[in-house]
Parts: C-alpha cells; sequence; structure tokens
C-alpha cells in the first residue's frame, strides 16, 4: 500500500503481480486507498482477499467489503500488549470487520487469544496457522569455520549468536549484561541485526565491558551460514508475536535460549531453554549451563532440529490451502 522492497521485488521476480500504491504517506485515514484497492478487486475480478496486519486489514477489508468479495481473511502477526494494549478504537473496528470476514488467522495461539480478548472476535472465526519456513534451506553444507571466515568471526571462541532488530522489543540489552558475567571462558555474543538501538546497546557494551561484536545487518539468504557459524543462539524478546528466528535456529539443529512468553514456548516445546523475560541472572545461568554442556547442546540441537519440521513451509502452505478450498466449497464456489 505504501511501497515496495524486497518482498516486491522477488514476487516480481517469480512472475506475480505487484502493484505499489505509494499511500499513507500522511498520519490520517487515506479514503483514495480504499478506492485505489476497490479499483484493483473489481478489475482483476478477486475472489479471495488475503489481508495482513493492522493497516492492511483496515484498509483492505473496507475495500473487500465494498466490492463484494466473495471471500476475506485477515492475517494478525503480534501480541496486542507489545508492549502497550490496543487503543480502542482498533478494537472496534476490528470487531466490526470481523463481522464481515471469514477467517482471522492467528499466527500463534497466543495471538489468537488475544483477539479474542480483546476484540470480543467468536473463536470459530479464528484460526491459527503458523508462520513457515523452508527447513532445507538450513541444512547448511557450510563448514563452522567457513562461516566464521564469512563473517569475520573469531575461529577460537565460543559464540552466542542473535539475528533481530535492534529495538528494545528484542531484549539485546538483558544478552549483553549476561555475557558480561561470563568471564574466563572464551565467550562471545555475536548480535546480526541494525536499529534505532544501535549505538545504546554499544554503549552499554562498552560499559559492562561485555565482550560483543555488532556485525549489522545479515541478508535473509546468509541467515543459515550465520547460523552455522555459532554455538547457541539466544533470543530474550521481551514480546513477540510468533519469532520466526526460533524455528531458524532450530531448523540448523542449535541449542536455544530464549524468554518464556507464551509465543516462543508454543514454539520451541521442550526442545530449548527458556528463561523469564527481562531476567539477566537466569539468562547467565541457562547460558553457562549450555557452554558447560557439550552433551546437552547435542540433545537440544537435535530436539530442535526434529521439532522444526512442524513449522515447514510445505505444512503451512497446506493449512492455507486446505482452509481456502473449505471456505470456497462451502459458499458453492466450486
Amino acid at each position: 500500500m505504501k511501497e515496495g522492497g524486497e518482498i516486491a521485488t522477488q514476487l516480481r521476480k517469480a512472475g506475480y503481480k505487484v502493484k505499489i500504491l505509494n499511500k499513507m504517506k500522511g498520519h490520517g485515514f487515506d479514503v483514495g486507498l480504499i478506492k485505489d484497492i476497490h479499483t484493483i478487486i473489481k478489475r482483476e475480478n478477486i475472489h479471495v482477499l488475503r489481508t495482513h496486519q493492522y493497516h492492511a486489514n483496515l484498509y483492505g477489508r473496507i475495500a473487500g467489503i465494498l466490492a463484494g468479495v466473495p471471500v476475506i481473511i485477515s492475517s494478525f502477526h503480534n501480541l496486542y500488549e507489545s508492549p502497550k494494549k490496543p487503543k480502542l478504537h482498533r478494537r472496534l473496528l476490528n470487531y466490526f470487520l470481523s463481522l464481515f470476514s471469514d477467517k482471522l488467522i492467528a499466527v500463534s495461539n497466543a495471538v489468537a487469544s488475544d483477539i479474542f480478548r480483546y476484540d470480543w472476535v467468536k473463536t470459530e472465526k479464528i484460526k491459527v496457522i503458523y508462520n513457515g519456513i523452508d527447513i532445507n534451506e538450513f541444512n547448511s553444507k557450510i563448514a563452522k569455520q567457513e562461516a566464521r571466515r564469512l563473517f569475520n568471526l573469531p575461529p577460537d571462541l565460543f559464540i552466542v549468536g542473535s539475528v533481530g532488530r535492534l529495538t528494545e522489543q528484542k531484549g539485546h540489552r538483558f544478552l549483553i549484561e549476561a555475557v558480561s558475567h561470563i568471564k574466563n571462558v572464551g565467550v562471545i555474543a555475536v548480535i546480526a541485526g541494525d536499529g534505532p538501538l544501535k549505538d545504546e546497546l554499544k554503549n552499554l557494551s562498552d560499559k559492562v565491558n561485555a565482550n560483543c561484536n555488532f556485525i549489522g545487518m545479515v541478508l535473509p539468504e546468509q541467515i543459515p551460514a550465520f547460523l552455522m557459524a555459532i554455538d547457541i543462539f539466544c533470543f530474550p524478546s521481551l514480546w513477540e508475536g510468533f519469532g520466526i528466528a526460533i524455528i531458524e535456529a532450530m531448523a540448523s539443529g542449535l541449542p536455544v535460549v530464549a524468554s518464556d512468553i507464551p509465543p516462543h514456548s508454543e514454539v520451541i516445546g521442550d526442545a530449548g531453554i527458556l528463561i523469564p523475560p527481562g531476567n539477566t541472572e537466569r539468562l547467565v545461568e541457562a547460558l553457562k549451563m549450555l557452554i558447560g554442556n557439550p552433551s546437552l547442546r547435542e540433545t537440544l540441537g537435535k530436539k530442535a532440529r526434529e521439532r522444526s519440521r512442524i513449522f515447514s513451509i510445505e505444512n503451512i502452505v497446506k493449512a492455507y490451502e486446505g482452509l481456502f478450498e473449505d471456505i470456497v466449497r462451502n459458499k458453492g464456489m466450486l
């Protein structure tokens, strides 16, 4: 609706039609955006409309309702308290628009619970379909030392790695603080990502004398190699809707330490270590336990790889195909 990006580029390369509307440039409600989406729906004779996240769910569903689209499905990817509770007008709008939606997709049971709790949407209108990844991409054949050379990482240190935008949400400060308490064992934290807290986190690392390396943004196609280069994956987020980075680490066979929030526990199960969010002391304990126990790292890595198959892109595609077919069939469109 606003601009393109890497996803738009890849879709076009794959032969899909992509229309960038260049709207939502201001802060007010953009009536013209509804008109543009309505025009596309009519011109392309759309039968199933998918929308993703708040603004797309708002403008897209209004346009879809006005255009008389037979099937409307909206997706929700984040918890509502992230960190603040949602605004009342957003809750009311989602409740009203849900009356005209065939299904609301939540990427986790935790997100589904929030839709029910805050927007008063009936449970039968909500369906959980996880996000998925191509598992095969993370069966990397590259050797660990070669992977480390690619990112200029030390070959002989124990690496605790993390991937994510440098924001408050991701909780990187707790990893930095934790590493500052792990001395004399040759451990370094390597953080991949960029964001508004970059300078603040670097200053914190210097202040607490933590052995940290900020390598900046890693391209999506480089993530499998980065995960191959590290020994433990740490994801101390304060809130998430799902946390696909965890699944990528699990598919790579890494032991995972993550904050114990509902979406994480739902994904990890018993295939990793969960610690209270924002608790540096417990994070230190978990990391030390894994660093000192190669057998435990191997066991959790194998469990993680096996569990990651639940979230394969093939399973997710089948779930969406089944949903589309059921709705279309029930409406007599097949």
